[in-house]
């Protein structure tokens, strides 16, 4: 053999290695390219199902936030409502002509020589004509209402405090009354 033929059956076996070669590393590259295409959808679809479950979350948060809050509002506006009748219930009890009644009873059944009898300033001299030998004092901060105090107790029938307690007792039933559909 020649050493053109040697020559040329090495350059002819070196091509065909490197067409092999270049046609293994192509096969290789394809399928890199399709395994990373394959992943890239894969953690495509991952990504958009967390975003629509995130979506979804805050959505369900904003109208939970949303219903949370209009219902602190109407319980608000229904607190309000409640007790501006309170309010209303107890001017128009203070300014009837039961308020000095009730009052004088509360005294004629509670009070003794030995009773000292708290009012407010407006009271004095209405309580004072049906009530001229007990002891009276007045309080400037007291309201509307009495205290008797005998000794070391005292019996509070002030306004306020029956309000307070009529009102734990009555708010459920005044609630169904007023909203209930």
């Amino acid at each position: 053999m020649s050493i053109e033929k040697l020559t040329s059956t090495v350059i002819e076996t070196a091509k065909e290695k490197a067409k092999e070669i270049k046609e293994k590393y192509t096969q290789e590259i394809k399928k890199l390219q399709q395994s990373t295409e394959e992943q890239l959808t894969k953690l495509t679809q991952e990504h958009n199902e967390r975003v629509t479950q995130q979506k979804q979350l805050l959505t369900t948060q904003l109208l939970s936030n949303a219903y949370l809050t209009a219902q602190k509002e109407i319980l608000q506006a229904k607190w309000t409502i409640i007790n501006e009748i309170f309010n209303k219930a107890v001017e128009k009890f203070i300014n009837s002509n039961h308020y000095y009644q009730i009052l004088n009873e509360l005294i004629a059944q509670n009070a003794d020589n030995n009773t000292e009898i708290v009012v407010n300033k407006k009271d004095y001299e209405e309580i004072k004509k049906h009530n001229a030998n007990l002891k009276l004092t007045v309080d400037e901060n007291l309201q509307n209402g009495i205290i008797i105090k005998k000794g070391r107790i005292e019996l509070n029938y002030t306004i306020d405090k029956i309000v307070s307690t009529l009102k734990n007792e009555l708010i459920i039933e005044l609630s169904n009354l007023l909203f209930t559909k």
